[in-house]
């Protein structure tokens, strides 16, 4: 219909969506119009608050308003925080006014008692005032009266009781303290010209009194700043820098990098060391051709042209930012998209692809994959995500050293913390493409259940027998000092819990980063999908910690095996994840030298116990029934993650401390999706700059 606004006053299509619900990554609904069928999922919604990207206008429905949006039912309550300090000054001055009664009362009392006894003789030498004597009363009834009367005159005269300069005295410290904290030289960021700012004048007061900290993962400890360091491809890796003995040489500030001038899409922030890949790219190698191709088209980044034609790039994940920016210098540039192409740029010529499908990346599949449609007619799919999930639907005629080497330079990478992706990509019949497409769009339309079943089947079905091109690893900065605040944090008994909606993997990579788990934590990972399972891996979980708090003899550790346990898991190597092992420096060679078991008696035994559990775990944890087993297992962990939690997950979380812990909590977040929590908390902080200072926590 385009732009005309005849046409559109016409639209008489019909819509058939799921119920308002607070989900925010799924939608399921579909448009009939003009007798077809359309699907209607989350690629096609626009959520409240969002803004567009490339596009000044739009035509669309509205679904939800108000109350019913996804974001409105994922805010929680705002609620009138008061401290306990405050709490104990209404306590105390009830007390008071309560006392300033009795006693009132019991002076009113003693003032009868006397006027009755003796006071009413002494009218005879002077008169009670006229206007409180009435002329129908008794003796009795202007006792009363002036008893009555009297009540007031010592509410008056006892008023003093109630210390009212105890609160102006106690706002003026507050406000003194929260000075303090806005010119505290050690929360001041140069960088940014900020400094910390106390919004309220009862901060300072429950600082000192925080037990639990729930604190958001990306930009909170992280920089959400990702930087391309190696890959791996055709087994050949790529990153390190090498002498001519072979040996490895460490890249520090002074280490001079790459030049990419001659690409004119360059971008002077990017940093490559390894000169081997650049001459490699630039001979044309084919391995090396797709794997740039692969990272320039599948992606879901939108590229958005600044003054002087500069490209800038605006992505969902800082991941995908970090790869397709990698590939656009080294000369495969992503230049535009629409929905139904992408364009890229491959050294000065360029190569147009026809969309045909996106396979979105989700918490199950942990991969995405994206059908495309050549010049010349050749069908391909290019397919990145998860180690474990690329590597079971390579072909079977793969090479063993291919599959091996590209194995071990994924617990290379992951053993230097850095985040993993495999790559693989198949050439596919145009026969059958088609009517795989056409099954995909009939599935596309059926609702519930049996739609996420025939997905899932119809992927699997396309997404095998694929050629493997290699990995990729980027790495994401930790905020400064984030490893040295928790082990204060931690050395003075506070709980660390992080609510993320990252992927499980990545929150297990950060945490080991940051030193939040450690290889001699037992950590307990909890990702069932429904009520049963999640019962069942709550029981076993409480079981273990029970059974090895009473029984704890000798162990036997092994220097560089962390004892990770996963309660629900059908990976084939629970050692591994999609962004490499959650246990750095960890050698897989058997009867290598770091293999050996190696015998000592541990007086300490464990650091303790950490938890890990998913949003959809989460969900069930949180019913009634299972609630107090979940805190009281969190309780016992000195370290709780939370992954693919939505907001309200969030401060549902913090609520259930603040409910039944009679804790003061402390939650830290940077953007939207943690104002529901950082409302619920007694305490609220949000990042402005750079967060953590060993100084400042110490």
């Amino acid at each position: 219909m385009g732009d005309n606004v005849t046409d559109i006053s016409k639209f008489d299509g019909e819509v058939i969506c799921e119920a308002p619900n607070n989900r925010i990554p799924r939608f399921e609904g579909k448009l009939t119009f003009r007798g077809q069928n359309f699907p209607l999922d989350n690629e096609k919604i626009l959520l409240r608050g969002c803004r567009l990207r490339n596009t000044r206008w739009c035509y669309g429905v509205v679904l939800f308003a108000g109350k019913e949006t996804k974001l409105m039912m994922n805010s929680g309550k705002a609620t009138f925080k008061r401290t306990s300090l405050d709490r104990f000054l209404n306590i105390l001055i009830m007390g008071i006014v309560l006392f300033l009664f009795a006693m009132c009362l019991i002076c009113t009392l003693l003032c009868g008692i006397w006027e009755s006894v003796a006071g009413q003789y002494f009218t005879i030498y002077r008169e009670w005032d006229p206007t409180i004597k009435p002329s129908w009363a008794n003796t009795d009834v202007q006792i009363a009266i002036i008893s009555f009367l009297m009540f007031f005159s010592y509410i008056i005269l006892l008023n003093t009781f109630v210390p009212i300069s105890l609160y102006v005295s106690v706002e003026i410290l507050r406000l003194i303290h929260s000075i303090w904290i806005n010119f505290d030289t050690e929360m001041y960021y140069a960088k940014n010209d900020v400094s910390s700012r106390a919004r309220t004048t009862t901060l300072n007061e429950e600082l000192g009194q925080v037990q639990y900290i729930f604190s958001d993962k990306t930009g909170t400890l992280t920089q959400n700043i990702m930087t391309f360091n190696k890959c791996t491809i055709n087994g050949i890796s790529y990153g390190d820098l090498m002498t001519d003995r072979g040996e490895i040489l460490e890249i520090t500030d002074n280490t001079p990098a790459l030049d990419f001038s001659f690409n004119n899409w360059y971008e002077t922030t990017f940093k490559f060391f390894d000169k081997r890949l650049l001459e490699d790219t630039r001979k044309g190698v084919p391995e090396i051709q797709e794997f740039w191709r692969l990272l320039a088209i599948c992606h879901t980044v939108m590229p958005e042209r600044k003054t002087g034609s500069q490209l800038e790039y605006q992505a969902q994940s800082p991941d995908e930012a970090a790869l397709t920016s990698a590939a656009r210098n080294f000369g495969f540039v992503f230049k535009s998209r629409t929905p139904q192409s992408i364009t890229i740029e491959v050294n000065g010529r360029e190569e147009m692809y026809e969309m045909l499908q996106i396979l979105d990346f989700d918490n199950v599949r942990k991969r995405m994959s994206l059908l495309v449609r050549t010049r010349n007619g050749k069908i391909i799919l290019y397919c990145k995500g998860a180690d474990t999930m690329i590597l079971e639907r390579i072909r079977p005629d793969t090479s063993p050293l291919l599959k091996d080497a590209t194995m071990q330079h994924l617990d290379k990478f992951a053993s230097d913390g850095l985040r993993t992706l495999c790559l693989a990509y198949k050439e596919i019949d145009s026969d059958y493409c088609m009517d795989w497409l056409s099954r995909y769009k009939e599935a596309s339309m059926l609702q519930g259940r049996s739609k996420e079943e025939t997905l899932e089947i119809l992927n699997e079905e396309i997404e095998k027998d694929m050629v493997l091109l290699g990995a990729t690893a980027i790495e994401d900065k930790l905020q400064d000092g984030v490893p040295a605040t928790i082990a204060n944090l931690t050395a003075a008994n506070i709980k660390v819990w992080v609510l993320t909606g990252d992927k499980t993997e990545t929150a297990i990579n950060i945490g080991y980063s940051c030193k939040l788990l450690t290889e001699y934590k037992e950590i307990f990972v909890i990702d069932g999908k429904e009520d049963h399972e999640v019962e069942i891996q709550l029981k076993d979980t409480f079981r273990r910690m029970g059974r090895e708090k009473t029984n704890t003899p000798p162990i036997s550790m092994t220097t560089q095996l962390p004892s990770y346990k996963i309660i629900h898991d059908d990976r084939p190597n629970p050692l591994r994840d999609d962004i490499g092992l959650v246990q750095p420096a960890l050698n897989m060679a058997s009867g290598g030298p770091q293999s050996t078991m190696i015998e000592e008696e541990s007086p300490q035994g464990t650091e303790g116990y950490a938890l890990v559990i998913n949003g959809d775990s989460l969900a069930h944890a949180l019913k009634p029934a299972y609630e107090k087993m979940f805190l009281e297992i969190g309780c016992q962990c000195s370290a709780v993650i939370c992954c693919r939690v939505t907001p309200l997950q969030k401060a549902q979380v913090v609520a259930l401390i603040k409910r039944n812990k009679k804790a003061v909590t402390l939650s830290i977040g940077d953007g939207a999706n943690d104002v529901s929590m950082i409302k619920e908390a007694h305490i609220g902080a949000k990042k402005a700059c750079k967060l953590f200072s060993p100084l400042t926590t110490a």
